[in-house]
């Protein structure tokens, strides 16, 4: 796929499925915060401001800098101060995740294992990034977010859903999105690249959630090296999150983790040290 065909390409079927399916329109606040984010000079007191409207975001931030995750020696009392602790890339990338958690985990999309997940993988993602600079750090946390995003869509949509997730989720099962696909006409990896691209994700993240169950991309040069990257990094995070969770090795690793980790410039011993320190950050995360 040339760079400059980023959105996301459905076949006559799936964009009917597509439109039978609920997808939440882009909050207002994300927009507001997208706006004055992607500014030539974003303004730090306009963000708190937008913040600090939302009295139940506002505490969500202040949790998230005073994590112990974060190490933060001080506590921090005020938005203003959060903002300038993390940083206007790392704050809009927590919000955004904040913000997405509100939007979609109510009612029947509520996945408690699911939201775990996506908070280790978004966190995994950024150290990832920190640590090759292979990505943009907010890159790899807004990735790391919306990745799976489609599987509470569709578990809302489809009655049958949760078995199918169990089913893809076996360790020897066949490839993940063939199986939705057969059972349902449509997979996570193109809802949700829509929703990112309708909430004004990168064309770099909405590329990336679509082909992250797609290993060989890791070898199509005509794919952006960004895109390449979050693939790749997200195999790692995901290795990590299973190793973490006592689980099985799993297919998508055993077929395309040697790939991902020449994509990142890393060997044997480095992938077993970012690991370790991987898994150290899921537990601190854990005892938060």
């Amino acid at each position: 796929m040339p760079e400059h065909q980023l959105k996301t390409v459905l076949s006559a079927t799936a964009a009917d499925l597509v439109r039978s399916i609920n997808i939440p329109p882009r909050p207002a606040l994300l927009m507001a915060l997208q706006h004055e984010m992607r500014r030539e000079e974003p303004h730090l007191k306009k963000v708190a401001q937008l913040l600090g409207r939302d009295a139940a975001m506002a505490g969500n931030l202040l949790q998230s800098a005073n994590s112990a995750y974060l190490g933060v020696r001080r506590r921090v009392e005020t938005v203003e101060d959060a903002v300038v602790l993390l940083g206007m890339d790392q704050c809009g990338a927590v919000m955004t995740g904040l913000i997405a958690r509100r939007a979609l985990a109510n009612g029947r999309m509520m996945m408690a294992r699911f939201w775990d997940v996506s908070e280790k993988r978004s966190r995994g993602m950024s150290h990832v990034a920190a640590q090759t600079h292979a990505m943009a750090p907010e890159l790899a946390h807004s990735f790391g977010l919306f990745c799976d995003i489609g599987i509470p869509l569709l578990k809302a949509h489809f009655r049958s859903y949760l078995e199918t997730l169990a089913i893809a989720n076996r360790a020897e099962a066949g490839n993940f999105v063939e199986i939705e696909n057969s059972r349902h006409g449509i997979d996570h990896t193109v809802v949700g690249a829509l929703l990112a691209e309708n909430w004004g994700m990168s064309p770099e993240v909405v590329l990336a959630i679509r082909l992250h169950h797609a290993p060989d991309a890791l070898y199509d040069e005509a794919i952006p090296v960004a895109v390449r990257a979050l693939v790749a990094a997200n195999l790692i995070v995901e290795k990590a999150i299973q190793d973490f969770r006592g689980e099985p090795e799993s297919r998508e690793w055993r077929e395309g983790g040697h790939v991902a980790v020449e994509a990142l410039g890393l060997n044997a011993s480095v992938l077993a040290e970012l690991n370790a320190e991987l898994q150290q950050r899921f537990a601190i995360r854990d005892a938060d």
